[in-house]
């Protein structure tokens, strides 16, 4: 089967919650390079679906799929870092994928601020540039003008 084909019954099995199915479909495609399959080893990784919960080999299939070109990863890896407690590496791979053309960093970089009422006018910033990204999802966008909204 090609990569894609993998995809497409990897998604179908995990969206059956044939989670031990799915990742072996999906950790066969990313072994062959595909950085989507890359990335959703890795979220099942984070999330213990069909295999345990390993946030080290998520980070890995994450670095997997950035090096492929994947924008996306960079977020991830942000927050990946971010629940293992490396503030500052979650900081960097946000930027990153801010500065590559992922508004929804600018989402995660806001919420990494928010631990400290000095910071606001750097939350607000980030949370601007969120809402005006033309590459975010409309639930993203809905976050950021409620956080918003908190500061206004």
């Amino acid at each position: 089967m090609d990569n894609d084909t993998l995809f497409q019954k990897a998604d179908e099995l995990h969206e059956k919650g044939d989670f031990k199915s799915a990742f072996h479909m999906f950790l066969k495609a990313a072994e062959n390079g595909d950085s989507s399959c890359m990335l959703r080893v890795a979220l099942m990784y984070s999330c213990g679906e069909g295999v345990e919960c390993d946030y080290d080999k998520a980070e890995e299939w994450e670095l997997k799929a950035v090096d492929c070109g994947d924008i996306s990863g960079m977020k991830n890896l942000g927050i990946t870092y971010r629940i293992k407690g490396d503030i500052r590496k979650s900081k960097e791979w946000f930027e990153k994928a801010l500065k590559a053309g992922d508004g929804s960093a600018a989402l995660e970089l806001a919420k990494l601020y928010m631990v400290s009422e000095k910071e606001t006018k750097t939350v607000m910033k980030y949370l601007q540039i969120a809402i005006s990204s033309k590459n975010m999802c409309e639930s993203d966008i809905e976050e950021a003008e409620d956080l918003l909204s908190q500061f206004t």
